[in-house]
């Protein structure tokens, strides 16, 4: 992904203001919006608009644009041109019931579609523009009306998406400067134009001429609307988004507002940033968003599909820190679901028919990640969602002190128990004896029913049979000044900015079985960095390592630093400090690993 899209998608609009609580009779009023989302877990968006029908190619080229949606920007299109997409924009494939059929059958529970994306041209039939797909296509079609009427007949929650920061069709909004030169460019942050009174007083136009009108239309004439899905919220103001958030809850008091209707506290739940792998718990209810590919609009040229076993080990993983996860397509410009997407969603739904207990209204795991999977949590039972295979089909679960029922294959019609051995009846360590070979090769679920309310730790623990304990970044705690995470998008799963020599990350965990541990560091290091030193600490034992040449400060590679050894079952502490830096930072660390020697 380029840095300029990046920009987009809220994912640095993690703001230095104080987190925004609410009052106690909002709060209850946002527990009766939530409760159906909490319980749904995931959801299909689908992104389908006028830059569905190019795909990514414009006058016979692609167009450098990771997010085909971004066509009209990344392609310095003028409106008129642009516009004439509209003229032979006729999706005759398009069919409502069959789009919310393989929702149903993906095993998603709510859909949100695209009303408004950036370019400005409405896929709804809008009385506040004509630039919409009903009168300036030869579909003449409301696609979100067909929509509303299929979403209820399938029991899906219907949800839209509105574009309400950037519209590249007005003349006074935000993003299109070669047709309007005056106007807020599209990278340009709030604080460059927030001053400036023609900016501002245009774009205040904007808002009261198109995005808050659009708005209305969209809650008051297709029914109940689970979710109004904003956009690039830290391109308007507090105020301006406050009255996104009351707007919506005026107009439809059970309808949610996401985080991007300007920044974190804002709205009903929070939004992770684009394709963001690796977070850090946010504070609320949270949402991660996932494509396919790379594009969320259809772009042709994009083949580079993610497996079954990512796409689905990513949904558990979101599910398990407590986050919904939504999964994109994006139909062709006739309207239909490519085959690969099908294909894709089709196995989401073969897995979720079989394990779906474990994903639907569950809570996030109690016992943190494991080496083997992950878990959850829902009333009295554990799903330990387990890809990789224990050896000899001992597997370890750490941390539970509640008394166990029973132990079995999720999938396991006959529902046979099977066998516990407690490793330390105090802590709540045990194994469970599996077989030999997992039934399912992306992830085999065993439900863990217990009496009572769940009683566990949550320190992660550091096993020592034969397993590499990963220590990645965004699990520690950083500390200092400077040192702080990156994105958590493929390649950016890294500290960054180690400029101070008393910044350091730390990591707590449990020893349970004492044992030696082979240790390596991965991180990514430009030539400036060469020199430089680090210091790794845990109990007694220290290791020095030198920054070795990388390839660049994102180009990871693996060093071992040394031998470790934890000779008594406790809590430890990991901590990585500079001892010398060399250049402007020390290192873009990635992960620690201890790998047991047994």
């Amino acid at each position: 992904m380029s840095m300029k899209e990046d920009l987009m998608d809220n994912a640095e609009a993690q703001s230095s203001k104080p987190f925004m609580l609410h009052d106690e009779g909002k709060d209850e009023e946002r527990e009766k919006r939530i409760a159906w989302w909490r319980e749904a877990k995931v959801g299909l968006f689908i992104h389908w608009g006028l830059y569905s029908l190019p795909g990514g190619i414009w006058q016979g080229e692609r167009v450098n644009a990771t997010y085909a949606e971004h066509l009209q920007l990344r392609a310095q299109i003028p409106i008129k041109e642009y516009e004439q997409i509209a003229d032979q924009f006729n999706p005759v494939h398009f069919n409502a019931e069959q789009w919310t059929r393989i929702a149903k059958e993906a095993g998603l529970k709510y859909l949100i579609f695209t009303a408004k994306h950036h370019d400005g041209f409405a896929m709804y039939h809008s009385d506040v523009s004509a630039y919409n797909i009903v009168e300036a296509t030869p579909f003449k079609r409301d696609p979100v009306a067909e929509l509303a009427i299929a979403c209820r007949q399938e029991g899906i929650t219907l949800c839209l998406y509105y574009s309400h920061a950037m519209d590249w069709h007005h003349p006074d909004s935000q993003g299109n400067t070669l047709d309007y030169p005056a106007n807020i460019g599209a990278y340009d942050s709030l604080e460059s134009w927030v001053n400036d009174a023609d900016k501002s007083i245009r774009y205040k136009r904007y808002l009261q001429e198109k995005a808050y009108p659009q708005i209305s239309e969209l809650l008051t004439l297709y029914g109940p609307i689970g979710i109004l899905w904003f956009d690039c919220g830290h391109k308007v103001t507090d105020e301006q988004g406050h009255q996104f958030v009351d707007l919506v809850h005026g107009l439809q008091s059970g309808c949610l507002v996401n985080r991007r209707v300007r920044r974190e506290g804002f709205g009903d739940y929070e939004n992770t940033g684009d394709n963001q792998l690796h977070i850090r718990n946010p504070r609320r209810d949270w949402e991660s968003i996932a494509t396919l590919n790379h594009s969320w609009g259809y772009n042709q040229t994009d083949h580079s599909w993610r497996s079954p076993k990512d796409i689905l080990h990513d949904m558990i993983n979101v599910v398990s820190m407590g986050g919904n996860y939504v999964i994109n397509v994006g139909p062709t410009g006739d309207g239909e679901f490519d085959l690969k997407s099908i294909e894709l969603l089709h196995e989401m739904g073969n897995w979720l028919k079989l394990n779906g207990e474990s994903i639907y209204g569950t809570q996030g795991s109690p016992i943190g990640k494991l080496p083997w999977g992950r878990c959850t949590l829902k009333e009295h039972k554990l799903f330990l969602h387990v890809w990789e295979w224990p050896a000899q089909g001992k597997l370890i679960v750490p941390g539970i002190r509640n008394r166990i029922q029973s132990a079995i294959l999720l999938v396991d019609s006959e529902k046979v128990s099977l066998s516990i051995e407690w490793l330390n009846n105090t802590s709540g360590d045990m194994i469970i004896q599996l077989p030999q070979e997992p039934l399912d090769s992306i992830c085999t679920v065993i439900a863990l029913e217990f009496e009572g309310d769940i009683d566990a730790n949550p320190m992660r623990v550091l096993f020592s049979d034969q397993v590499c304990n990963v220590f990645g970044v965004f699990d520690g705690e950083l500390h200092g000044d400077t040192l702080r995470y990156d994105t958590g998008k493929l390649g950016r799963d890294n500290v960054r900015d180690w400029q101070a020599g008393g910044d350091y990350i730390q990591w707590q965990f449990r020893v349970i079985s004492p044992g030696l541990f082979k240790v390596y560091a991965a991180y990514g290091a430009n030539e400036q960095s060469v020199g430089g030193s680090f210091v790794l600490t845990s109990g007694q034992d220290k290791l020095v390592a030198h920054v070795n040449f990388t390839g660049g400060a994102y180009q990871f590679q693996s060093f071992e630093l040394g031998d470790m050894e934890f000779a008594e079952a406790g809590d430890y502490t990991l901590t990585v400090k500079p001892d010398t830096i060399r250049g402007k930072v020390l290192m873009n660390l990635k992960e620690i690993t201890l790998e047991s020697l047994g």
